[in-house]
């Protein structure tokens, strides 16, 4: 899986000496992963640690060096995660950088190339595309949306950009412990001394504050779906047994508006492609919440988008994760109505195409037990 960070002139330097990767936002303050206080920008700050969070160790990562003076934007690539996220004081390297980074993560020598391609050459040439499929949609949603300073791609994207860079570089690569960036030529070059990165590292778990939230009967869709891009191997009711799960997504764009798809989750072996599409509730889920618009949505963008990128099976997979309800209110809920549900399964019924098949929808409902956070599907109903 493969990662985009964005970077600026200055700061491209400072994570290629010290080999690191990071993102946050200018108010700073996580005291609310260790204790009850509020503040204003939690729910930024608690989405942005979903964004790290579904980094795992060996993903791919490129460099999105952001315009300036005139000069065109540009990807460089590609390194490697060393380790698994972390959160920063914001003091460590807070000069050099000239702003707050937070979040952030370890990275090392992967494939490494001294150019970079420019914004034009990724996101706006037509040059051998014959589908718009086949475009590199991830960043040219986050392009429009000017958000996420940390967004994944898919494998397919990754794939057509590393291409170019290594054709831009005639596949000439360059080695090392850590890298510099020169910006007078616009190139990475092998650094000529080591800067071991030593700031302080803090967890970013989510599980404390996810529960304390969800006891208070408070808003906590952004936790919860944190909490998921952390956990997401305890939730085993979405997955396929014994076919490796290789790709993760959190707000994955699906459109030039503003929709995304809260969770996505790909499975994949030699004959299929499952793709789970999870639209998150904090909450449980009544009969007047209008979820069938959405997940049509996501299901006609990903039939358009995402399956012809691909060439086997793919099923798609609609997932609803709600809170669990209470026996007391399950009368007045989706989840009773029986009659309800089996429509609605009928209505996500699509006309049977060749490398394509929609699954049922599945309701998965999560409480708080014992003081864990448990995920349960409901296999009467979805």
């Amino acid at each position: 899986m493969a990662h985009v960070f964005i970077v600026n002139e200055n700061t491209f330097n400072i994570h290629l000496k010290y080999m690191f990767a990071g993102t946050g936002a200018k108010e700073f303050n996580c005291n609310f992963l260790r204790n009850e206080e509020k503040i204003e920008c939690e729910r930024i700050l608690t989405s942005m640690i979903a964004d790290i969070s579904r980094v795992q160790e060996d993903d791919d990562i490129i460099f999105y060096l952001q315009q300036n003076n005139g000069k065109e934007g540009g990807f460089f690539g590609s390194f490697k995660i060393k380790k698994t996220p972390f959160l920063c004081d914001g003091t460590y390297l807070g000069e050099e950088l000239d702003k707050k980074l937070p979040f952030r993560v370890e990275i090392k020598e992967g494939e490494v190339y001294s150019k970079g391609i420019t914004e034009r050459e990724c996101l706006d040439s037509l040059k051998g595309i014959k589908h718009p499929s086949e475009l590199c949609w991830s960043l040219i949603y986050r392009k429009l949306k000017g958000n996420r300073g940390c967004t994944m791609i898919t494998n397919y994207e990754y794939e057509k950009i590393m291409k170019k860079i290594r054709e831009k570089n005639n596949n000439n690569q360059i080695y090392g412990e850590a890298f510099e960036y020169d910006k007078l030529n616009n190139i990475i070059i092998d650094a000529k001394k080591i800067d071991t990165y030593i700031g302080k590292k803090e967890s970013l778990d989510i599980k404390e504050r996810l529960m304390y939230k969800v006891n208070k009967g408070q808003s906590c869709e952004p936790h919860l779906q944190a909490y998921i891009m952390q956990n997401y191997k305890e939730i085993k009711d979405i997955f396929v047994d014994e076919i490796d799960i290789n790709w993760i997504g959190n707000e994955v764009s699906c459109g030039v508006g503003m929709q995304s798809i809260d969770a996505v989750f790909i499975q994949e072996n030699e004959k299929e492609v499952y793709i789970h599409l999870c639209e998150l509730k904090d909450e449980e889920l009544y009969k007047n919440q209008f979820i069938e618009n959405q997940i049509n949505k996501y299901i006609e963008w990903m039939k358009d988008y995402i399956v012809p990128t691909y060439n086997k099976k793919v099923i798609l997979c609609p997932v609803i994760i709600c809170k669990k309800i209470s026996e007391k209110a399950r009368k007045n809920t989706i989840m009773k109505d029986e009659k309800l549900h089996k429509e609605l399964n009928e209505r996500f019924r699509y006309e049977s195409l060749e490398h394509i098949d929609i699954s049922n929808i599945k309701f998965i409902e999560f409480e708080i037990k014992n003081n864990e956070i448990k995920f349960e599907r409901n296999k009467v109903y979805g």
